[in-house]
């Protein structure tokens, strides 16, 4: 399991983590840093179902029973902070009081991580004052939303000819307040599209500023046979699509 955490490290261009357990306590060479947690909990965020979970402060194991125990959420935030619903506090004695924290407010989500710490309210404290500063300066722009078309494309030996294409994640862009919208662009770049393709396939990216988001097909496409194959292609000829 610690081999496939570093595989998924590696993946995510994390370049200062190396697991060397799944617990997180303190080992020889376990180590990462802010930034590559900031990144797993923009990997993790997009797994909305974890947010259900991380954002309750407090419940029971065994209701009602005569071993009740109840549970309390180590992450005060999510009781005490607007929009506050995640994600994870640690502590060992060498990692000393962390915290990797998300907010949303509007349609703009934050994540805050903070190490080192010398206790639990200065943890606090600290992620508050930077979700504040966060959510006073910028907001975030959303420029097509996830499973949103943006252009149908023609998939060569396909059933149907044409698929609508969609990014797998929200394109948005962040904007400072004072600044106001930047009428920001995207570029488009795809794959060579052919018969079959499942919809959650990466076809291609959109680029926007310094990022890359994935797109795949609207719809499963399915493989045309050879008969499907000839009547479309006699099709295009009728239609002056192709020429003889």
């Amino acid at each position: 399991f610690v081999d496939m955490m570093n595989k998924k490290a590696r993946q995510l261009g994390l370049k200062s983590t190396n697991f060397k357990n799944p617990h997180g306590l303190d080992a020889a060479n376990h180590y990462s840093s802010a930034y590559d947690m900031a990144i797993i909990a923009k990997e993790l965020v997009k797994h909305e179902k974890v947010l259900e979970f991380s954002s309750i402060y407090e419940d029971y194991l065994r209701k009602g029973t005569d071993r009740e125990i109840w549970l309390v959420n180590t992450n005060k935030l999510v009781r005490f902070y607007d929009g506050l619903d995640g994600l994870k506090t640690g502590y060992t004695k060498d990692a000393g009081y962390c915290l990797t924290a998300t907010a949303k407010r509007g349609n703009m989500r934050l994540i805050a991580v903070v190490m080192d710490e010398p206790d639990s309210k200065t943890r606090n404290a600290e992620v508050s004052a930077m979700l504040d500063y966060g959510f006073a300066q910028y907001d975030v722009e959303k420029l097509v939303s996830k499973n949103q078309k943006i252009g149908t494309y023609q998939v060569d030996k396909a059933k149907n000819k044409y698929v609508d294409i969609i990014p797998l994640e929200d394109v948005t862009v962040l904007n400072k307040k004072v600044d106001g919208k930047k009428n920001a662009k995207y570029d488009i770049s795809l794959n060579k599209l052919k018969a079959p393709i499942k919809k959650g396939d990466v076809v291609g990216t959109l680029t926007i500023e310094d990022r890359t988001i994935n797109l795949t097909v609207s719809k499963d496409v399915k493989k045309a046979n050879v008969l499907e194959l000839y009547l479309s292609h006699l099709k295009d000829i009728f239609s002056g699509d192709i020429s003889m």
